[in-house]
C-alpha cells in the first residue's frame, strides 16, 4: 500500500508545473493572433472611407432642384424678359448713356458667352476622353454664376439699348434669349443629376446634357449675329 501511495502523488505533485508548460505557450499565440485581428480591421475600414468619397466624387454633392422650383424659375425668367420687351420701345436714352449701355451689353456678352464656350470646350474634352466628367461638371458649377450674370446683363442692357421690336430678326434674337435661358435652367438640373450619381452615369443623361449644350451653343450664336447685323444694318 505504501508504494501505490506514492506513485499516486508523484503525478499530483508534477501535474501543476507541466500543466502550466504545456498550455502556456498555446494560449499566448493565441491572443496574439486575435490582437492582430482586432487592430487591423480599423485600418482596413479607415482605408475604405477614405478612398470611397475620392472615387464617387464628380464636381460637387448638390442636389437636384424639384420641379416645383424649376416651373417658378421659368415663370419668374418668362416674366422678366416680357418686361423688358415691353419697357424697350419707350426707353430713350442720350448719346452718352446709349454709349454706357453698349459697352455693358457687350461685356455681359463676352462674359455669358465666353463662360458658356468654356464648358463647351472641356465637355468637347471629355467627349474625346482628355477630361473626366468630374471636371466637365467643376468647370460647370464653377461658371454657373458668370452665365446667368452675363444673360441677365444681355438681357437688360439690350432693353436699355430700345430695340425695334417690329423686326423680324430682332424677335427672332428675344426668343434666342429666351430659349438661352429656359436652357440653362434645364442644363442646371441635368449637372445636378450626374453630380448626384455614385455609379457610371446612364446614357439618357448624357444624351440629355448634349442637347442642352447644343441648343445653348444654338441660341448664344443666334443672338450674337442676329445682334452684329443689326449694329451695321
Amino acid at each position: 500500500m505504501p508504494e501505490l501511495h506514492a506513485v499516486v502523488r508523484t503525478p499530483t505533485r508534477a501535474s501543476p508545473a507541466a500543466h502550466r508548460a504545456e498550455v502556456s505557450p498555446v494560449v499566448r499565440p493565441a491572443r496574439r493572433a486575435t490582437h492582430r485581428t482586432r487592430t487591423s480591421s480599423p485600418r482596413g475600414a479607415v482605408t475604405t472611407a477614405t478612398s470611397a468619397p475620392t472615387a464617387r466624387w464628380r464636381g460637387g454633392h448638390r442636389r437636384a432642384a424639384g420641379r416645383t422650383a424649376i416651373v417658378a424659375s421659368i415663370l419668374t425668367m418668362s416674366a422678366g424678359w416680357l418686361f423688358a420687351i415691353l419697357v424697350a420701345p419707350h426707353l430713350s436714352l442720350s448719346p452718352g448713356w446709349r454709349m454706357v449701355a453698349l459697352f455693358c451689353h457687350l461685356t455681359c456678352l463676352v462674359v455669358g458667352f465666353g463662360a458658356v464656350l468654356t464648358v463647351d470646350w472641356i465637355s468637347l474634352r471629355w467627349l474625346l476622353r482628355r477630361e473626366s466628367l468630374g471636371n466637365v461638371l467643376t468647370a460647370a458649377r464653377g461658371v454657373h454664376l458668370l452665365i446667368w450674370l452675363g444673360l441677365v446683363g444681355l438681357l437688360v442692357s439690350g432693353a436699355a439699348l430700345g430695340p425695334d421690336t417690329s423686326s423680324g430678326l430682332v424677335r427672332v434674337k428675344l426668343l434666342a434669349v429666351l430659349a438661352v435661358g429656359v436652357n440653362g435652367l434645364f442644363l442646371g438640373r441635368v449637372r445636378d443629376r450626374l453630380t448626384a450619381l455614385d455609379g457610371p452615369p446612364p446614357w439618357s443623361a448624357l444624351l440629355a446634357g448634349v442637347v442642352a449644350a447644343t441648343v445653348s451653343q444654338v441660341g448664344w450664336w443666334t443672338a450674337t449675329l442676329i445682334g452684329f447685323w443689326s449694329a451695321n444694318s
